[in-house]
């Protein structure tokens, strides 16, 4: 007798979905986020608002960080 509620072995759910890290790299990524912008900031006032290696430097990862961020946050919709 056929069975219409009944699951088939081959039609079982997937097995559950393992936990993602992307809080952890969430945090990560703010973290480099505010120390980036605390250098550049820091630079920029102690070398009175000169264009300095350093401060560059930490403008560059704060934007890397951001947007890194930001494909995190748009990855995580598509998903």
């Amino acid at each position: 007798m056929n069975d219409p509620y009944r699951i088939e072995p081959d039609h079982r759910p997937a097995a559950p979905r393992r936990r993602s890290h992307r809080p952890v790299l969430k945090a990560l990524l703010w973290v480099v986020f505010v120390v980036g912008v605390a250098v550049n900031l820091v630079s920029n006032i102690a070398m009175g608002g000169d264009l300095t290696v350093v401060g560059l430097a930490g403008g560059v990862v704060g934007l890397a960080a951001l947007i890194g961020q930001a494909v995190l946050v748009l990855n995580g919709r598509r998903s």
